[in-house]
């Protein structure tokens, strides 16, 4: 991998809470790394996807949501959109939803201002967009704004234009070594998935407040132990009220959620694990710093 054309950089996705930057760095990777829901704030940490050839390792960051903190917790998850953006960008991809209004997105577009790195636009959703006026609408507002490279309008959901955004990222990569091992498609653990995958079904299967104030701590990891792999889970929530929901009456809620999430996990991980749950309150974890550095958020 140190030949003298080799290419390798780092190129985040930047975009407002379901722009759909999960869904496409999923169909980069052609895994399902990142958690995905049709609900906002799924993502609440940096993750990296590598992509690789013989002549090139793309590592692509999927980061979160970016929004007004109204808590600790979004602040730490606006820090890492700055870290990606600011420190580690080769290029930033500035994911637009084709179906939200421009104007949203304020707040990211004077963050981008400030990047050094090449910049390129994604128009994503257009297949619920008919109309192409629509997109060159939002074309021409992002580059009026930034110093948009080039442009391009895809479906994540549906891959389409996906194959030629992912060409153009690899052409746009500097001259370097691999900064991973060949064969390494992420920087996680497999426990950090464990956990995202579980918070991943909480966000699917509850409603209103209860995914966003829920934090999954793997408490227990063992594998390779034939048909004895095993999680051991604690679902922290903020509210005793909150404890019950999660539950459910007799058992039923949680039990749905044991079955969803350890066949996301066995999906991923490729072999059978027995997984428990249990619920525990932590109130107003959110806020506490002390509870979102042991969570491993990083808080300024």
């Amino acid at each position: 991998m140190a030949e003298k054309h080799f290419k390798s950089g780092f190129a985040v996705l930047a975009g407002l809470p379901n722009a759909g930057k999960s869904t496409l760095l999923n169909k980069l990777a052609g895994g399902l790394l990142s958690p995905v829901t049709s609900k906002p704030q799924t993502t609440r940490q940096n993750i990296l996807a590598i992509s690789e050839e013989d002549n090139y390792q793309v590592v692509f960051v999927d980061t979160p949501g970016f929004l007004q903190p109204r808590y600790k917790l979004q602040q730490t998850m606006v820090n890492a959109v700055d870290r990606a953006v600011g420190e580690e960008a080769d290029l930033v991809v500035f994911m637009l939803d084709a179906s939200a209004p421009y104007d949203l997105n304020a707040g990211l577009v004077e963050k981008l201002k400030k990047v050094f790195c090449p910049i390129f636009l994604v128009i994503n959703k257009t297949d619920l967009v008919p109309d192409d006026s629509r997109l060159k609408e939002l074309e021409d507002s992002a580059r009026k704004d930034l110093p948009v490279s080039r442009a391009f309008c895809i479906s994540a959901a549906q891959g389409k234009g996906v194959d030629e955004l992912k060409q153009a990222v690899i052409e746009a990569m500097p001259v370097s070594p691999a900064y991973f091992p060949p064969g390494q498609w992420t920087d996680r653990w497999e426990r950090f998935y464990a956990a995202e995958f579980i918070r991943e079904q909480i966000f699917l299967l509850y409603k209103k407040e209860i995914p966003y104030s829920t934090y999954v701590e793997v408490e227990k990891f063992t594998e390779d132990l034939g048909d004895k792999n095993y999680i051991r889970a604690i679902i922290h929530v903020e509210r005793e009220s909150q404890k019950p929901i999660i539950i459910g009456k007799g058992g039923a809620a949680i039990a749905q959620l044991r079955k969803s999430a350890q066949k996301r996990i066995e999906e991923f991980l490729g072999r059978k694990y027995r997984l428990e749950l249990t619920v525990t309150v932590t109130p107003d974890w959110r806020n506490n710093t002390q509870m979102l550095e042991r969570f491993g958020y990083i808080v300024k």
